[in-house]
């Protein structure tokens, strides 16, 4: 039983340090690069094949500019999680996607599994992000605050607050904030599977 536990604390060690590192838009690579270890060591420590030493995961959250209160800050299994307003993680890129200005508020944690992702899109004004890849599911969309060009293949449209949109993900999108202040966009969808 104890063994199982350690295994199971293992993996989410593993999880959580693959969820900050794409959260941070940066390759295993570059990891091992800023601790100084192989590219293998974090692979096999994402993977739950090694639990790092204390110091080494010292090393590993401060090159994801994290601190380990809020690296181990939600269980990434419990049955559900609530997130108060300003506690939750943002990400200042996207490691598949494209965008300047644009930031991600995580609404639903990063993990394995998941049938639906959700973040509330923050885009200054002028930026755009272009999403060129399509996958399997849907996505829905609400906007919270300032006004959006939302282009779904070769369609475009004007949206401000108040108003929502929903597509295939098999479709390609891009937006773009057309405003002067600031655009918040809650968007959930179907993960892309790996």
């Amino acid at each position: 039983m104890e063994e199982s536990s350690a295994k199971r604390d293992e993996l989410q060690v593993g999880a959580r340090l693959k969820h900050a590192r794409l959260l941070e838009g940066i390759r295993i690579r570059e990891l091992a690069e800023r601790v100084g270890c192989a590219e293998s060591m974090i692979s096999k420590i994402e993977n739950g094949k090694v639990a790092p030493s204390l110091a080494m995961l010292q090393r590993l959250v401060e090159a994801l500019n994290r601190d380990l209160s809020s690296f181990f800050g939600a269980d990434i299994n419990s049955p559900g999680l609530v997130q108060k307003a300003g506690e939750r993680p943002i990400s200042t890129t996207d490691a598949i996607r494209g965008g300047e200005g644009v930031s991600y508020e995580r609404l639903v944690p990063f993990a394995a599994g998941n049938l639906l992702e959700g973040n509330i899109h923050r885009i200054e004004p002028g930026a755009e992000k272009i999403d060129q890849i399509t996958h399997q599911g849907e996505t829905v969309g609400y906007v919270i605050d300032g006004e959006l060009e939302l282009t779904i293949e070769n369609s475009t449209y004007k949206l401000a607050s108040g108003d929502s949109f929903f597509f295939k993900n098999h479709l390609t999108n891009r937006y773009h904030n057309t405003g002067t202040v600031l655009a918040r966009v809650l968007w959930v969808n179907t993960p892309q599977v790996h």
